[in-house]
């Protein structure tokens, strides 16, 4: 599973940072692990770098910098994300299931996606990447 726990802080890679460096994994400020592991194959990491490019549809930050994505498997051509949100009121909870299933439907070899949500661990602001805190600041949005 990505979701770990670290004492650094880094931003969370972005689509282009994944491509080209299969070990870029980015660390929220609380030490949660952003992308793919170390051991991921291509196909994983592919996958990773599709989700980065989904923004959340309430703010200009990805699904991947918002720490909403814990891991991404692949099980041949089925994938499931395990991922989590927020609030568990989210009003955008289905356009976001379906940004995330439609997405990854473009990746060359997915033949289904699932996505199973968790609420453990629970999110916190503090899970966001600084590359998220930065955007958020620059759009206006306090933390």
């Amino acid at each position: 599973m990505s979701a770990n726990t670290a004492n650094e802080t880094k931003p969370g890679p972005t689509a282009e940072e994944i491509e080209a460096n299969p070990t870029a994994v980015g660390v929220g400020t609380a030490g949660f692990d952003i992308g793919p592991d170390d051991d991921a194959d291509e196909f994983e990491r592919e996958l990773w770098a599709t989700l980065a490019t989904v923004p959340d549809p309430h703010i200009p930050v990805s699904l991947v910098d918002m720490a909403m994505i814990y891991d991404i498997e692949a099980d041949g051509g089925e994938v499931t994300v395990t991922m989590t949100f927020p609030c568990m009121g989210c009003p955008a909870y289905e356009f976001i299931l379906d940004d995330i299933r439609a997405a990854l439907r473009t990746v060359r070899g997915v033949e289904g996606v699932e996505v199973e949500v968790t609420w453990d661990p629970v999110w916190s602001k503090e899970m966001l990447t600084d590359r998220a805190r930065e955007e958020l600041g620059d759009a206006g949005i306090g933390l």
